[in-house]
């Protein structure tokens, strides 16, 4: 069987999202089939500094329900993260491609829902600023050679604004993305830098992706839009249209593109009740993926690299997603025991 890598050598690398805890497990198919891995949640800020601060679940709140804000103790370790580090994860992976030749994308240097809510927003401007430079300063040090980064993770407003009210946009002003783009490229002046955001199919939220590249692009702090690219197993004509319109639009800026988290989830959020059978959802996928795979090789020269958030059924971040442990998806390339889809043979026998 030809391998996922080999069969687009000449387009662009594959790569594929993993995770220290079961890594492992996967090495195998992920040496054979892919060039570049992501990691999943290592290099986030959590990981990274860990603390005990859970994220509140938001999505099974009222509307305009807000939990109150927990204390803050020993302050210091928020405004100087070197602090509390762990490394055990990343290090793990880190090595392991290195250890394989594969190339590692570093994901991700500033993501919002990564912090421990609450905290933060009680932090000083000034204290931000300390934390910030003293983040980047220890994953520059540990992880100076990621090919790519993508930098401020899912910075674009989903709801028709321009950037979402995050903390950091909060404390540190409106332009506060130049600031930290303009501190990546001091930090990591090899590495590319990404802009990566999730519905960047939609035609709204694309208008704000592309106002916010081109502000980053004429200051000469971008060279990567990321698409995410988690897609739904029910799309159809109108859906595939807007993204290769919207691939073309991210083409026509000059910049490089990766697609960075692709999975094909098989759950209608509108209607999760809803059950179909096994063999229909299979199908679905793989021509789901067929077809996704079919406009990514239309933009052969735009697009670097093409991501998929996973390896295997078995683990994949849809599993349990707005509690939806009691729903079987197949997201990914290969099911639970790692043996190849119908999804994999078809975007490889294209």
């Amino acid at each position: 069987m030809k391998t996922l890598k080999d069969a687009y050598k000449n387009y662009f690398t594959v790569g594929a999202a993993v995770s220290a805890h079961w890594l492992d497990e996967a090495a195998e198919t992920v040496k054979t089939h892919f060039n570049t891995v992501t990691c999943e949640n290592e290099m986030k800020y959590n990981s990274v500094h860990p603390h005990e601060y859970k994220r509140p679940d938001f999505w099974k709140m009222r509307h305009g329900e807000k939990p109150e804000p927990p204390e803050v103790t020993r302050r210091e370790r928020f405004v100087h993260p070197s602090q509390e580090t762990d490394f055990s994860g990343a290090d793990k992976i880190y090595r392991f491609a290195k250890e394989n030749g594969i190339a590692v994308r570093g994901h991700t240097l500033m993501w919002h829902a990564s912090y421990p809510w609450g905290i933060f927003e009680q932090l000083t401007p000034d204290e931000i600023r300390t934390n910030t430079l003293e983040h980047f300063d220890i994953m520059r040090s540990k992880y100076s050679d990621c090919y790519c980064w993508d930098v401020v993770n899912e910075a674009v407003d989903d709801h028709g604004g321009y950037l979402r009210e995050t903390v950091f946009k909060q404390k540190l002003g409106d332009d506060y993305l130049l600031d930290i783009y303009a501190l990546a490229r001091k930090y990591f002046p090899e590495a590319e830098l990404c802009c990566n955001d999730y519905n960047e199919y939609n035609p709204q939220k694309r208008e704000s992706i592309l106002k916010l590249i081109g502000r980053l692009k004429e200051r000469n702090l971008v060279d990567v839009i990321g698409c995410q690219c988690h897609i739904n197993a029910l799309m159809g004509d109108k859906e595939f249209d807007e993204m290769k319109r919207s691939l073309g639009m991210y083409a026509d800026t000059g910049l490089k593109i990766h697609v960075t988290e692709m999975d094909v989830n098989c759950v209608d959020w509108k209607n999760p009740d809803v059950v179909v059978p096994e063999s229909e959802l299979l199908d679905r996928v793989t021509k789901t993926y067929s077809r996704a795979f079919g406009i990514f090789r239309e933009f052969q020269g735009a697009i670097e690299n093409v991501t998929v958030w996973g390896v295997s059924d078995r683990h994949s971040w849809l599993n349990g997603f707005k509690n939806a442990e009691h729903r079987k998806n197949y997201p990914l390339l290969f099911d639970e025991n790692y043996r190849p889809k119908a999804a994999l043979q078809a975007i490889i026998d294209f």
